[in-house]
């Protein structure tokens, strides 16, 4: 039979995380893990222990880790105390009971439940990496400790050997009874031939040699903790398999553990993906065990073949990156308790315990040759797990969707499930506290920080519904210890059962005799009643029970609806957004057909463009082989020439033209201002005599006399009267106008200024300057540049009128402008112009007319008297 996976579920995209501090990250992670479908990657920290008093670690409490920097900085140039939070902290004596029972046992319980789990080890070279993983004989670490739990978990619940079987797909399948005795046996001939042969090529091992092997067995303190409440209906296998990363290459280092041989080299395995788009290394061997001593005989002879080498920071420093995975198949029994069920899928669980090369610097290492190449493939495989934590991180907090690239190493390949949600994952970051291993350390601690951030969703294990009576396997031990009883008190016939424990209901035995009689009448009714007593207590305890799985099947029922319903939701969010895609596709491939439309138009110009050159070419050859060609050019430069010499002329021309007119411009001007001057002062002193009134001269006027004969129409209207002045001051002095001037108002020093009496003057209008009552007027004094560029002062004049609602309100009657102008000044408007700045021949007629009216009307303005005002 085939195992069946769970298929891995759709990432769900992670909420963005906008956290600023430790500790607000702290709580962040604890209230997703309670009330979220995502768990954060718990990371914890072990310090070495060291003789040197010399250290830049130091603990702050359970959780808080603070780093100093040492007096003689090194190349990271932080000179600042630095605090790092982790899921807890643990001191240098900190013993490997505590580390494996916070770390690592969470993970088995998941393990034995069904439930795929990671730990890393992480660290520079020297930090106690392996020394946690592995540990001693006496002291083991968390590998040791892992499998004794483990098998002392199953217990007498593991299956026979060979009767679960790897399909090398990445599954199990259960084997016949027949072909399972046959690998059973030929296993135990193989055992037998390689301890004989043990014995014959070792006949006396030496005692110093033997360390290493009987440690492990008779030295050896296993871990006696067990883990409670599992299936006891289920059947437990174990597997093994142990995997080197070594310069980004996997191998295998169990390949051919059982042949005489193991010196032979070994070959590359690669990475493939099972139906359920799980990865998994394609040949590798599975081990099947059936005890702790045999796991770790395993065990020894895979380090054997591990990538070790001596540096100068420590003696065996690994030169690869170890995998040891231990894989659960979990098989259910049938109805009788006897044989393993084969129509339910098998469950597979797996734990996967990381030793990785310790980040180094071969200036430190001591490094060369060969030893460099190894360093810089390990930096890179753990240069590309931290790149890969930055991007779920950068995705996490952005809702972003990059992509991690997660097959840059085979590393971050094989473990891309754990972060994309089949397993828990757990970090153990080890930490050597000296002052030298500053610089190296500082990094690890930013990778942690990283990856404490990151949020792994929660693995949900779905288990199978087997309409089965729970407690077959006890059922099925205490009836075949009942008819062992039997055999034994004489009982031949009890031989002849069959194994049945199917439950029996009944509510009471069999009705007792209830015939009467005169002597047994009272004895016959205690009896029944007796009976009817546990009739009826029987019949409400199955009530009880009853209504007790009634309500969890009621549970269940509703549990099942409402992931059916958002289930169902989630399919027609699903199919909206598939409908949606199909829409943009259709989109894409009209503008697919429009661009291939117009790319085809474009080529065929392209051709035509390409024909007309080549035609060109041809005639271009044509004309050179006849001499066309230099004819044409010389043809060409003298009319280049001719058209050169014709500008200048016409440019020289225009020139003087221009002088010549600008002369003859300020001749007339200069003789018409005096011919005005003359003639004004003629005419002012004959209208003071003959008139006490000031009447100002017009252009009308002034026109007549430069020029009796000719009759000019004139260039403005008449004046009028302006009747919105308001000219009536009965009210006396009690009027107040309000005089709003800005602060950046410029004196223009001209004769006529504005007198406005008694006056409030503010630079910024305020609701209450206007809702005084002795106010009555108000002027806004404004200055801005006019088109000519010259000062143009403008006075806004309104009323100050009550209204209805209690305020103020202002009416504008009137505006007054202010200007200055040059009597010598030639305005730029109404010129026409070249290119090159001279004025247009059609044009300079009309300017030389208007500036001569102009010289003719200015000189005339009428002087006011020095005491002349303007009032409101």
């Amino acid at each position: 039979m085939k195992s069946v996976r769970t298929p891995m579920r759709p990432r769900v995209p992670p909420k963005p995380n906008t956290l600023e501090h430790l500790q607000q990250n702290s709580e962040q992670n604890n209230n997703v893990k309670n009330a979220g479908g995502q768990d954060p990657v718990d990371v914890y920290c072990r310090i070495r222990p060291v003789d040197s008093l010399e250290t830049c670690v130091s603990v702050v409490d359970s959780t808080t880790l603070k780093i100093s920097p040492p007096n003689s900085i090194g190349r990271s140039g932080c000179g600042r105390e630095q605090q790092y939070r982790f899921k807890e902290v643990f001191g240098p004596q900190t013993g490997q009971k505590e580390i494996f029972d916070k770390v690592a046992k969470p993970l088995v319980a998941d393990l034995l439940n069904g439930k795929n789990g990671l730990l890393f080890a992480y660290g520079v070279t020297g930090s106690g990496k392996t020394h946690t993983m592995q540990g001693s004989a006496k002291d083991g670490g968390i590998v040791r400790r892992t499998l004794d739990v483990i098998f002392n978990s199953i217990g007498e619940w593991q299956s026979q050997r060979y009767m679960l079987k790897p399909d090398h797909l990445n599954g199990f399948e259960i084997q016949a009874d027949a072909d399972a005795s046959s690998d059973r046996r030929q296993f135990d001939a193989a055992s037998n031939i390689q301890k004989a042969f043990s014995k014959f090529k070792n006949p006396r091992p030496k005692r110093n040699a033997s360390n290493s092997s009987s440690s492990s067995s008779s030295d050896r303190v296993p871990e006696t903790t067990v883990i409670d409440g599992l299936n006891e209906d289920n059947v437990y296998g174990v597997f093994i398999t142990y995997l080197e990363a070594y310069n980004n290459y996997i191998y295998d280092l169990l390949e051919n553990i059982s042949g005489v041989n193991m010196t032979k080299s070994l070959q590359t395995k690669i990475l493939r993906e099972d139906g359920q788009r799980n990865m998994y290394v394609f040949g590798c061997n599975e081990v099947e065990v059936k005890s702790p001593e045999e796991a770790l005989e395993l065990l020894s002879k895979g380090q054997k073949r591990r990538k070790v080498a001596h540096t100068s920071l420590n003696a065996e420093s690994s030169r690869s990156h170890s995998i040891f995975t231990i894989r659960v198949v979990q098989c259910p029994l049938d109805e009788q308790g006897e044989d393993v069920l084969t129509t339910v899928p098998l469950r597979i669980s797996q734990l996967s315990l990381v030793d990785l090369a310790g980040s180094e610097r071969t200036s430190r290492t001591g490094a060369a040759g060969l030893r460099i190449k190894e360093a810089g493939n390990i930096n890179n495989t753990l240069m590309m797990l931290r790149t890969c934590i930055e991007v779920l991180r950068d995705n996490q907090l952005n809702n972003a969707n990059r992509m991690v690239p997660y097959r840059d190493s085979k590393i971050t390949h094989y473990f891309k499930n754990y972060f994309d949600g089949e397993g828990k994952v757990k970090m153990v970051i080890c930490v050597n506290p000296l002052t030298s291993d500053y610089d190296e350390t500082l990094p690890v601690m930013k990778f942690a920080e990283l990856a404490s951030e990151v949020q792994v969703q929660r693995s949900v294990v779905r288990n199978e519904v087997i309409a089965l009576p729970p407690g077959r396997r006890r059922a099925n031990f205490l009836f075949r210890e009942v008819r062992r009883n039997m055999i034994n008190e004489g009982f031949d016939k009890a031989k002849e059962l069959d194994i049945d424990i199917s439950p029996v209901y009944t509510l009471s035995p069999a009705w007792p005799d209830t015939s009467l009689s005169d002597d047994t009448w009272l004895e016959t009714l205690a009896k029944l009643k007796n009976f009817l007593k546990r009739r009826i207590a029987t019949r409400e305890t199955l009530l009880q029970q009853t209504r007790v799985k009634v309500d969890s099947v009621s549970e269940r029922v509703a549990t099942a609806e409402a992931e059916n319903l958002m289930l169902r939701q989630s399919n027609s969010s699903l199919n909206a957004l598939r409908a949606a895609e199909e829409r943009k596709l259709k989109e894409y491939e009209a503008l697919l057909l429009n661009a291939e439309a117009v790319n085809e138009s474009l080529f065929n110009n392209y051709n035509t463009l390409v024909e007309d050159y080549n035609q060109a070419v041809e005639e271009r050859a044509l004309a050179q082989n006849q001499g066309q060609l230099e004819k044409m050019r010389i043809k060409a430069k003298l009319t280049n020439k001719l058209e050169m010499h014709k500008e200048k002329i016409d440019k020289e021309f225009k020139n003087r033209l221009k002088e010549h007119q600008t002369k003859m411009v300020l001749t007339q001007v200069r003789a018409l201002q005096q011919l005005a001057q003359g003639h004004s002062s003629s005419s002012s002193g004959g209208s003071l005599a003959a008139t006490p009134v000031n009447r100002p001269i017009t252009r009308q006027s002034a026109r007549t006399v430069a020029h009796p004969s000719s009759a000019v129409p004139s260039l403005a209207g008449p004046a009028v009267s302006n009747p919105r002045h308001r000219r009536s001051f009965s009210q006396g002095n009690v009027n107040v106008v309000l005089d709003h001037r800005p602060l950046k108002t410029l004196d223009t020093n001209t004769v006529f200024r504005p007198v406005l009496g008694k006056r409030r003057s503010i630079s910024k209008l305020r609701s209450e300057d206007l809702n005084n009552d002795r106010v009555t007027h108000y002027c806004l004094t404004t200055q801005n540049q006019d088109s000519q560029g010259e000062l143009e002062t403008k006075l806004y004049k309104g009323d100050v009128l009550p209204t209805t609602g209690g305020g103020s309100q202002v009416v504008f009657q009137d505006v007054e402008i202010l200007r200055q102008r040059d009597p010598l000044a030639v305005p730029n408007s109404g010129v026409k112009r070249n290119s090159d700045g001279t004025p247009a021949t059609g044009s300079l007629d009309a300017a030389l007319q208007h500036e001569r009216w102009k010289a003719l009307a200015s000189p005339a303005t009428p002087r006011a008297p020095a005491n002349k005002r303007t009032r409101l």
